[in-house]
């Protein structure tokens, strides 16, 4: 028997480029921050070396490099101090659930061919994502919240990196003129680097704890207009994971429609938030106790036969929300208790119920199938 359950976290990290007065963190955010950090340190998996940047929490950084005869100026002194800040959701985008952000901003003071740049270093975590309890698996959630940490220390990480370590970046400082911007790209808002170094970390994190880690990128030539619909695994390839598997998954610059397993394929179909950029999605693999050892005596024959009907579409939508009220109240799938509501059922669904009835899939994955629809709030 085949299960995917599917829960969502839409994670983006935001770089923000206005400068505001620094408000402290919140006990509660104080609080995570050195939950996850000490964590984080401790944590046996490869990754990017970060101390720097978790250095200078503690005390400044002081780098001094000299310039080129022909530059500008003779000498630059950079100051780096890094502090968490209050996460404020009026700075990020409106649209996006964001696990955390960073600001860079350096104060200059040139003088007789030396500038002083004067750098703060902000980092914010979101805590209504990091201390969210409603995601399926806790050991997944912790997992993620390292990657969020981990997320927002490589933005500080790289920066610095460019500040001691870049001929370019260097460069481009002993030439600034009084009013010049100074360049943070090198704190990788765009996520070239950190894509790939986050992906890493992550999955060597869920190895660890005896999953699997799956990344898709969809860009803009693979979709029409934006929309998609691409195969994320076949179960044939995952024979580890054939019984009891659940899936959960984030995604960046995606908005899911829907998620779906027909046979031993497992879909996602949505659509690209910018289509002029490629979209990525992270999925997760893990098995599920409780449903590893579901047997089909757990869902009985009238439940079949009503789901059957509904599917044909000889009986109205008010006998599939008793089956899920059934099934609801015999715990074969989890509710979010809240009162039940239902807005429109998407087609695959019915889809899956027929190939359910008609026995092509088992009972698993179309008990997944109902969990998806409650998790992304369409049944709650």
């Amino acid at each position: 028997m085949k299960y995917a359950r599917a829960f969502s976290i839409l994670l983006i990290i935001n770089i923000i480029p206005v400068y505001a007065v620094y408000e402290p963190p919140t006990n509660e955010e104080q609080n995570i921050f050195d939950k996850l950090l000490t964590q984080f340190e401790i944590v046996d998996a490869p990754k990017k070396d970060v101390s720097d940047v978790i250095e200078t929490f503690q005390k400044p950084m002081i780098n001094t490099f000299s310039c080129n005869l022909h530059d500008t100026n003779n000498q630059i002194i950079i100051i780096v101090k890094t502090k968490l800040a209050k996460f404020d959701e009026n700075m990020v985008h409106q649209d996006l659930v964001t696990g955390g952000s960073y600001t860079w901003h350096c104060s200059e003071t040139m003088r007789s061919g030396k500038i002083s740049l004067d750098c703060n270093n902000e980092l914010r975590l979101n805590p209504k994502v990091i201390s969210n309890d409603t995601q399926i698996d806790p050991q997944l959630r912790n997992i993620e919240n390292l990657v969020i940490l981990y997320h927002e220390l490589l933005h500080g990480q790289l920066m610095i990196d460019a500040m001691k370590n870049s001929s370019l970046w260097q460069q481009e400082t002993c030439n600034l003129q009084s009013g010049d911007d100074i360049d943070y790209s090198f704190a990788d808002p765009d996520h070239k680097i950190i894509n790939y170094l986050q992906t890493q970390f992550a999955s060597e994190l869920v190895d660890t704890a005896g999953g699997k880690m799956i990344t898709k990128e969809i860009s803009p030539d693979e979709t029409n207009n934006g929309s998609f619909t691409i195969k994320v695994l076949s179960f044939i390839d995952y024979p580890l994971f054939e019984n009891g598997t659940k899936i959960t998954f984030r995604t960046n610059n995606i908005s899911e429609n829907s998620f779906f397993q027909i046979k031993n394929d497992v879909f996602l179909s949505g659509y690209l938030k910018d289509n002029t950029k490629s979209g990525i999605a992270w999925f997760y693999l893990f098995h599920n106790e409780k449903t590893q050892n579901m047997t089909s005596e757990s869902i009985p024959a009238w439940i079949k036969q009503a789901v059957g009907l509904w599917s044909d579409e000889n009986t109205p939508d008010e006998n599939f929300y008793s089956v899920v009220d059934y099934l609801m109240e015999h715990n074969i799938i989890m509710s979010n208790n809240e009162k039940n509501t239902v807005s429109t059922i998407p087609h695959w669904f019915q889809k899956n119920a027929h190939l359910w009835v008609t026995n092509e899939i088992d009972d698993n994955t179309f008990v997944g199938s109902i969990q998806y629809l409650i998790s992304a709030g369409i049944i709650s």
